[in-house]
């Protein structure tokens, strides 16, 4: 037993390590091939380090393509996503969570059931519908849909239905309804949580290509990951470009998690403990 405890712990953080490394070398990959000369980048032998740094394919980046058109368009799309997100499961996952009525459960099984369909699929009927009602080739055509994901109302439903209902029976007993319960006993709460779906919702939405592909068909309204696909031509793929164009694009996000990375900490470390 004595000798299982020792090696738990570095076999622990071998693993952890190991997929630490796995991850952070294509990182390093994309940042150094960035600032690499174009000879090195297309050169058959790699090159893990550059021989010189060169910001010439971020300036003709910026000089030749709309990258900061893309950049606002992206922040669009994810920043309305987000809220909206966060608005809609607020009430959505506290009806289903704290509120008991007919048929609640089986409601929540079928939404539940959408996690299981895969998110392509979808793209073929909702084309039609976005297009039938005006929204194709518009932001609302793409943030719409990432609203009502699935998986946002299962996460914040799964921490609003583990809360204590001591305070919310405290504030029954004081007079409040519903709404008041839900503003000034359970959100306040559930800050850690919101941090949470927020930073992925917003990831997801500002990584999103698929179903952003295909809605917004206009040079005008594409966003980053769209607007890197046009650096891959039939017969050229300018690999300079598309990698600064991907470091440059990580940023938003790597800002974004920074800013919330305890509030995401902390509400997986939480969810991890519930019930």
């Amino acid at each position: 037993m004595m000798t299982l405890g020792v090696l738990k712990g570095p076999v622990k953080y071998a693993v952890y390590y190991g997929l630490a490394i796995v991850w952070i070398v294509p990182v390093i990959w994309m940042v150094a091939t960035a600032v690499k000369p174009t000879p090195e980048v297309m050169s058959f032998t790699p090159h893990w380090l550059p021989s010189a740094i060169t910001l010439d394919h971020f300036r003709t980046l910026l000089d030749k393509r709309p990258f900061f058109l893309w950049l606002f368009n992206s922040f669009q799309v994810a920043f309305w996503a987000t809220v909206i997100t966060v608005v809609v499961t607020t009430f959505a996952a506290y009806s289903l969570s704290r509120l008991k009525w007919r048929g609640r459960d089986a409601l929540f099984l079928l939404l539940l059931a959408g996690m299981f369909i895969p998110w392509e699929i979808n793209a073929i009927p909702l084309f039609f519908i976005v297009k039938k009602i005006g929204l194709l080739n518009t932001f609302a055509g793409v943030f719409l849909p990432l609203s009502a994901l699935p998986i946002s109302l299962f996460l914040l439903r799964q921490f609003f239905i583990n809360l204590p209902t001591d305070l919310e029976d405290a504030a029954r007993l004081d007079g409040c309804g519903h709404f008041r319960i839900l503003w000034h006993v359970i959100i306040p709460v559930s800050l850690p949580a919101y941090g949470a779906l927020a930073i992925f919702i917003f990831i997801f939405a500002w990584n999103e290509f698929f179903w952003s592909l295909v809605a917004l068909q206009r040079s005008d309204v594409r966003t980053i990951p769209i607007g890197l696909k046009t650096l891959v031509a039939a017969s050229d793929i300018q690999y300079d470009l598309m990698m600064a164009g991907s470091f440059m694009a990580t940023l938003p996000a790597l800002i974004v998690f920074l800013i919330f990375r305890r509030h995401v900490i902390s509400g997986i470390s939480m969810a991890g403990v519930q019930r």
